[in-house]
């Protein structure tokens, strides 16, 4: 369980700040924050101190966690986002059907993928990252091969190459990684991956691209953004936005 200090607001009659950080004493004067730590005395606000979220000698990672429910009765799809702030973020953005224990889709976003438009910070949303989501055509079928302690996979028949990319990841029916694609010889039938595996004759293969590009949509009643800034300089973070569209299904 994450323990935090709380600290108490006496004109909203309310505690309204959690902190990562554990004081011994705080208090504020003359509009400056102060607190003491293992007997030394710490200023919280100093506008000369160009390091920012660093406590007591440790610096902390800042995280926004907030909820998207725009139309919360309507499955939707989220293709985009921008932030309204002084610089980009890392995401990690995650949908939900009924229970918000376990994300149904889930996507991360490089702070290096954003881009400045107009001054705001725009990406879009790459597809499900999640295991065993096979729903988008991502996956494809190979066929039947065998592998005795060798990194080659002999199929039974022709291999579908204009399904086949170099990188992509191959699975058994039981889906156990197989590796990823090397090579491809289609005159004998084979590919070669970049590990070394023992497969029974007539195991059933399939392929997977790279999820987060050809991967099924972040979709769900609603969305779970978690924003995260590991810098040391000052963060202002105005307004999030984000492109939506209603679900439709086939």
């Amino acid at each position: 369980m994450a323990k935090y200090t709380i600290t108490y607001d006496e004109g909203a009659e309310g505690f309204t700040s959690f902190h990562s950080y554990f004081p011994d004493f705080m208090a504020s004067m003359n509009g400056e924050m102060f607190s003491t730590k293992d007997g030394q005395l710490w200023i919280h606000n100093d506008a000369d101190n160009p390091i920012f979220n660093n406590f007591y000698g440790t610096q902390y990672t800042t995280t926004v966690t907030t909820i998207l429910n725009k139309e919360p009765s309507d499955i939707k799809i989220i293709s985009a986002i921008d932030t309204e702030s002084n610089k980009a973020f890392d995401m990690v953005v995650k949908s939900y059907l009924n229970n918000e224990d376990t994300s149904i889709t889930q996507s991360e976003l490089d702070v290096l993928e954003f881009e400045n438009r107009e001054g705001k910070w725009y990406a879009y949303v790459r597809k499900n990252e999640l295991t065993g989501d096979y729903t988008a055509h991502s996956a494809y079928g190979l066929g039947e091969g065998s592998a005795a302690a060798s990194a080659t996979i002999q199929f039974e028949t022709t291999i579908p190459t204009s399904l086949l990319s170099y990188g992509d990841e191959l699975l058994d029916s039981s889906e156990v990684s197989l590796g990823n694609v090397v090579s491809v010889d289609k005159v004998n039938n084979t590919i070669t991956m970049d590990q070394v595996n023992t497969i029974a004759a007539n195991t059933f293969i399939f392929g997977k691209k790279t999820a987060r590009i050809e991967g099924s949509e972040i979709r769900g009643y609603n969305f779970e953004i978690k924003i995260t800034d590991n810098t040391t300089t000052e963060t202002k973070l105005f307004a999030l936005n984000a492109e939506m569209s209603k679900s439709f299904h086939s």
